[in-house]
């Protein structure tokens, strides 16, 4: 088996992606960004975060424009010790130890658990060692990861559209997210090169990247590739829905 990790907020405070304002998490748009790798970032889904901010088309972002990671009347838009609470159990922990927030978010994240419900047929990216499994109980950790020989090829897990490739999202290293259909969504973080581009149509087992070290300062530790697999914006263990 294999296996892998996107540790979104694993190498990187969440406070890299985000600013408050008036007590409400704000994102303010940089060159690289699209609508998916910033709900990604967040462990949000693309679709409710056009929603909170009235984008229509997720590719008509613009620089400097800002963006609220809350839904518009929650409790963070209140400020207040609340909003601290709600802020850090969304963005620290993992999906089964975090308190939903709205009846929305605790549906979605029931539904998440349920690894039958999967339309799409996974495969693995990688052969290799697994290192740590989504179960290890790190806080930060929201996939598996999979040691390997620096260079090695990365596969698509399954076919879809790349929404994300390039080196944007703190921790990540060269990352690419691939969107499967209007709910699924696997990422493949820690990567020595890209070979796919945003907009790309990819198939089943076809490389997309190759693997690259976990920390670039420490290439004799070997190559580490981080995967996930996120259903409506959270994440969920990759395990139960591979082979």
């Amino acid at each position: 088996m294999v296996a892998l990790v996107l540790l979104l907020g694993g190498c990187a405070s969440s406070t890299d992606y985000r600013s408050w304002e008036r007590g409400t998490p704000v994102h303010y748009v940089k060159g690289g960004d699209t609508l998916y790798s910033i709900a990604v970032a967040n462990d949000l889904d693309w679709r409710t975060l056009a929603k909170w901010n009235g984008i229509s088309n997720p590719r008509h972002l613009k620089i400097g424009q800002k963006l609220r990671l809350s839904p518009p009347g929650s409790p963070s838009d209140g400020g207040g010790s609340s909003t601290s609470t709600a802020s850090s159990s969304s963005h620290a922990t993992p999906v089964k130890a975090r308190a939903a927030s709205s009846a929305e978010e605790a549906a979605s994240t029931t539904s998440s658990t349920r690894s039958a419900s999967s339309p799409v047929r996974w495969s693995w990216p990688l052969e290799g060692r697994i290192l740590h499994r989504f179960s290890d109980g790190t806080p930060a950790q929201k996939g598996v990861i999979i040691g390997a020989t620096v260079g090695r090829p990365v596969q698509a897990a399954a076919g879809g559209k790349v929404v994300y490739s390039g080196d944007g999202l703190p921790g990540y290293g060269n990352l690419v997210i691939v969107k499967h259909d209007a709910e699924w969504l696997s990422a493949y973080a820690y990567n020595q090169s890209l070979l796919v581009n945003e907009g790309d149509r990819v198939k089943s087992g076809q490389t997309i990247a190759r693997v690259g070290p976990r920390d670039h300062r420490k290439p004799d530790e070997g190559g580490h590739l981080l995967f996930q697999i996120r259903r409506q914006g959270k994440p969920v263990d990759p395990e139960r829905h591979l082979p």
